[in-house]
């Protein structure tokens, strides 16, 4: 590795990530798996882990009673795992319908969590309601343990150097919001898309076996689908990689207000869509049982919760409209499936709490899949979770200030 141009140092830092990694994914794991895993010497192994024992990271307890001595130690093997109390993360989404903050321990349970209003549309005023709301979440916490905030947003986040490319809400564009929390909050910040940071929670925390390459589907008042590889995220050139919601779906469907353009996805299949095609049902005077939830609950707003509702009781305009907008988020992600072939798709969103919906959108992808992809490729569910944005977002804490460290 010397003549790459690593020094000794770089090769020990980067040798203690590798190893921090696999003790996260695949807890609890011996000294000897960990060395099979990576390829690295037991020596080596055996020292970063005492380091890392010393420093109150990890914890270590010895296998069942049936398991043999090791015959060259003379003693049973132990396995190892993070201590769950030893960091915490701080993490808000700041998302379509409220923001969201809470705090994890190390392994990404949450410990704390709230929710707040909307964020403000201007900046000057976002930005210190922002650091107040997690300052009150931090402060339920031991100080010299937490590692940082991680905030997830809308729009085209350049997450390295912490600034707002393009969002909805003008006033944001241009700011880096990293370094201004940074001063804010005495913290180390990491910033990124809101969806990508679900990706990240989802890759990084839920211990289940994944494909090296996935997609993240998620279904909100906008539409966005991160791909993951090999556990990096990716952003694209304009760190605006997985906006599939402004991709064309209906060339002369209804204009976005976001894009500027006719007819994309997020314009015709999107929970505003859904919203936006419920209320003009409503005005036509079609839609019965869903006006008549409205009378009932005098909601001076509709929301999609209420769209379920009457979907689920059977009004024949508002399942029409559901069904519509389920067929092109199928054909949108069977073309993603065909172009990309992940080894499994993740979909995230409310709209998708109907079983009716999941059928729906499995048999529109299965009718235009292409070769493989239709027996190799699978679809998960993800069941709604207010927090996972939030969550998603302490995960890309845990990952940048401990197991990236």
């Amino acid at each position: 590795m010397e003549e790459k141009g690593y020094g000794l140092l770089e090769i020990k830092r980067l040798n203690r990530v590798r190893i921090k990694k696999v003790i996260y994914k695949y807890a609890p794991i011996t000294r000897i798996q960990i060395a099979e895993a990576l390829g690295l010497t037991l020596p080596t192994i055996t020292t970063n882990v005492a380091s890392m024992l010393s420093d109150g990271l990890l914890k270590e307890a010895p296998l069942s009673d049936e398991t043999p001595v090791n015959p060259q130690s003379g003693r049973k093997p132990s396995v190892l795992s993070f201590k769950a109390d030893a960091a915490y993360a701080v993490g808000a989404e700041l998302g379509p319908y409220c923001t969201t903050v809470c705090a994890t321990d190390l392994l990404g349970k949450i410990v704390f969590q709230r929710e707040y209003p909307i964020a403000p549309q201007e900046y000057d005023r976002m930005l210190p309601e922002l650091a107040g709301e997690i300052r009150d979440i931090a402060s339920h916490l031991p100080q010299h343990k937490l590692l940082g905030a991680g905030v997830g947003l809308p729009g085209f986040i350049e997450s390295e150097k912490g600034v707002i490319r393009s969002n909805s809400r003008q006033s944001w564009n241009g700011k880096n919001l990293m370094e201004d929390l940074r001063r804010e909050l005495g913290l180390g910040v990491t910033i990124d898309n809101n969806v990508r940071m679900r990706a990240i929670g989802e890759e990084l925390l839920v211990r289940k076996l994944r494909p090296d390459i996935f997609a993240y589907y998620y279904i909100s008042k906008g539409i966005a689908c991160p791909l993951m590889i090999q556990e990096n995220v990716i952003a694209g050139y304009t760190a605006g990689a997985g906006e599939i919601g402004h991709t064309l779906a209906q060339p002369d469907g209804p204009i976005c207000p976001t894009c500027g353009h006719a007819g994309c996805l997020d314009a015709v299949a999107s929970e505003t869509a859904i919203l936006n095609f419920c209320r003009e049902a409503c005005k036509e005077g079609k839609a019965p049982v869903l006006r008549s939830l409205l009378s009932e609950e005098k909601a001076d707003a509709l929301d999609i919760k209420t769209v379920l509702r009457a979907q689920q009781m059977g009004d024949l305009s508002v399942c029409e409209i559901v069904e519509h907008a389920v067929e092109y988020l199928g054909i949108s992600l069977a073309n993603l499936i065909n172009l990309i072939s992940p080894g499994l798709v993740v979909v995230d969103g409310y709209l998708m709490k109907q079983e009716c919906n999941r059928k729906k959108l499995r048999d529109v992808i299965a009718k235009h899949l292409y070769g493989l992809n239709e027996k190799e490729v699978g679809i998960e569910f993800l069941s709604f979770d207010l927090y996972r944005g939030a969550k998603g977002s302490a995960a890309k804490v845990l990952r940048k200030f401990l197991l990236e460290e």
